[in-house]
């Protein structure tokens, strides 16, 4: 059965655009201008997730959001707020009024997807709604005075499926860390009004964030700025000249290394600096002494393919490799990959290379949902080559 997904949006635009991404990817929608029209269809029917714009024609979406709380039918139905990006007392309004998530508009429909899924999920014991961390592994705020740089690097960092909170100063920001996490911050150190480092070290003084991912944004090479950075545990450095696409891949890298650590406990990696990211070597007595290097990498990270099951594995192997191979959470991947299988009239568990040929276009179908063209093709020669390796494999294990 359908999960069903209420959308709440005055501009007709929004919701058609929900409608199209949410219905592509299994969802059924109903869809509202006003929270009036949102009363009515929550009084004649049930549904398993809210999407609620902040600012509506005929009230704030909050309002709706304190009646749905106090409501038992659905005081624990999950909801997931709009609004513009800059409006940070809403976002800080809707998210103490109970809403389970926020997404700011210009929105990434990839990132609505996955959040979607993630809360649609059956609920816990105690009936709560099961808040999932892959979700919020994607979730980066630029804190910057200039609007024209927060536009910038928040429209690159969408190309990777972020969430990007902005706040335009070091107030705005702490507010907002107070209330929801985040997994990496872009800070401006020589934004006016603000003391870089010291704001730092306020970050790191917080439980939540403690060990955040943070990466300095400077407009040149400031060896004193940078030396207190570093004494507040900064992680990385990027020149605002540099090209924007060299901040992407920074991100990218400290959030690699971040999940990284998490999953093998290991300690922690070395940190680094620069306009992209220089070495730190230290001198005998521990100090850091930044040096810029020669270059700049500028490739993205690569993600190794995880290895094709042996010839003669136990049924379901193939299908777990998939799993893997897709690019997807671990919280939506097996659902999603099992239902682009069974759309192409193959069962899942019982997966064998020439089935899972038979299933590429629907699964490419799916990807496309879900990631940017270029991620879902890359996945989808991984996968490919699942297939071809496994097929190889097994024609030698015949031959033998």
């Amino acid at each position: 059965m359908k999960a069903r997904v209420l959308i709440v949006d005055d501009s007709a635009t929004v919701r058609a655009d929900m409608r199209g991404v949410l219905s592509a990817a299994g969802f059924g929608t109903t869809l509202c201008e006003s929270l009036a029209a949102a009363r009515k269809a929550l009084s004649e029917g049930e549904f398993d997730l809210l999407i609620l714009d902040m600012v509506l024609p005929d009230g704030e979406g909050v309002e709706l959001l304190e009646e749905l709380r106090h409501a038992p039918r659905t005081a624990h139905l999950p909801v997931l707020m709009l609004s513009t990006e800059a409006a940070v007392v809403q976002r800080l309004k809707g998210l103490s009024h109970g809403a389970n998530d926020y997404v700011g508009k210009p929105y990434d429909p990839a990132y609505v997807v996955r959040r979607a899924h993630e809360l649609t999920q059956v609920p816990e014991q105690d009936g709560t709604p099961r808040l999932v961390s892959a979700g919020r592994r994607r979730r980066v705020m630029v804190v910057d005075g200039r609007i024209d740089f927060r536009h910038r690097a928040s429209d690159a960092l969408r190309k990777d499926g972020h969430d990007v909170i902005i706040a335009e100063s070091g107030e705005d920001a702490m507010r907002l860390l107070e209330a929801q996490p985040v997994d990496c911050i872009l800070l401006d150190l020589e934004m006016p009004g603000l003391e870089g480092p010291e704001w730092v070290r306020a970050v790191r003084m917080l439980p939540a964030t403690a060990q955040v991912a943070v990466v300095g944004l400077t407009a040149g090479f400031d060896a004193k700025l940078i030396s207190e950075a570093l004494a507040v545990k900064v992680d990385a450095f990027c020149s605002k000249t540099e090209d924007i696409e060299v901040l992407r891949a920074q991100v990218r890298t400290e959030l690699r290394r971040r999940a990284e650590s998490e999953q093998q406990q290991a300690p922690p990696m070395q940190r680094t600096i620069s306009s992209s990211s220089i070495p730190i070597p230290r001198t005998p007595s521990g100090a850091h002494h930044p040096v810029i290097p020669a270059s700049v990498p500028h490739a993205a990270p690569v993600v190794s393919p995880a290895p094709a099951p042996a010839a003669g594995a136990l049924p379901g192997a193939l299908f777990e490799a998939l799993v893997a191979r897709c690019g997807l959470s671990p919280v939506i991947a097996p659902s999603t990959m099992m239902r682009a299988c069974r759309k192409a009239g193959v069962d899942p568990q019982l997966l064998t290379p020439s089935s899972l040929a038979r299933a590429l276009p629907s699964i490419r179908d799916m990807l496309h949902i879900f990631l940017d063209a270029q991620e879902a093709e890359r996945r989808i020669q991984s996968i490919q080559a699942l297939a071809q390796g496994d097929a190889g494999a097994q024609a030698r294990s015949r031959g033998s």
